[in-house]
């Protein structure tokens, strides 16, 4: 089985976040490798659940799950261990919670292995819808190149809409040998400031770019990536 970063992010929120017991993180981790192995078994996944980067996706095999009546029965036997481990997992994607933890998760800013190319019409690096939105929860999705942007409330989750960022882009990952797909280098960003960073004429994002640098280079540093500020404006600007 590989290793994915999602996984390693959870057990760490786990046990440093959370501060759960080592009890409670192998139980939880069990479920999760039961559910992982079941559903390998119904051809629904190739490896690990970890390995599913769409927050919609989960969900999709929560329900899935959930209406089955093989594994609503094994559940039953399991006094509901491996739905509880489900569910616990759910939250953690879906960054519940995130917003008040913002200091306490900076802990997860640690150096991540490079994650392999999947094949879609052009080959590209694997990105993680997961991770991106826990990021804006953790911003309270709020832009963060200027709190006084607003925009308007998304019916998808009833917040201030906003957009993940990718600082370093992820067309530079051949540049790098630890993964650009990490907390510490996506950034919450209204759309104004965003479209500005992938389109503006370079003098006008500059201010931008290097106000970024400022409040997440350290965080960047202890995630393997260090560059001067010149050396990220080269692979931004």
């Amino acid at each position: 089985m590989q290793s994915y970063v999602l996984k390693t992010y959870y057990t760490k929120y786990l046990k440093e976040v959370r501060k759960v017991s080592d009890s409670t993180v192998k139980h939880y981790d069990e479920a999760m490798r039961y559910i992982t192995k079941y559903l390998v078994g119904k051809e629904l996944l190739q490896d690990s659940i970890f390995e599913v980067q769409d927050i919609n996706e989960l969900e999709k095999i929560r329900t899935f799950l959930y209406n089955d009546p093989e594994f609503v029965a094994l559940d039953k036997r399991g006094h509901q261990m491996y739905s509880a481990g489900l569910n616990n997992y759910l939250r953690f994607a879906e960054g519940e919670d995130f917003e008040n933890k913002k200091e306490d998760l900076l802990i997860l800013d640690i150096e991540v292995p490079v994650a392999g190319k999947v094949e879609k019409r052009l080959t590209a690096y694997a990105r993680s819808s997961i991770i991106k939105k826990q990021s804006m929860e953790i911003a309270g999705y709020v832009c963060e190149l200027n709190p006084n942007h607003k925009t308007f409330i998304s019916k998808s989750n009833n917040r201030q809409y906003m957009e993940g960022h990718h600082a370093l882009p992820l067309k530079h990952q051949d540049s790098f040998n630890k993964s650009l797909d990490i907390y510490a280098n996506i950034v919450c960003l209204c759309p104004v400031c965003h479209r500005l960073l992938h389109y503006g004429i370079d003098s006008e994002k500059k201010d931008s770019v290097d106000k970024i640098y400022s409040f997440r280079c350290d965080r960047l540093a202890k995630s393997g990536i260090q560059l001067s500020k010149d050396e990220f404006e080269r692979f931004v600007i």
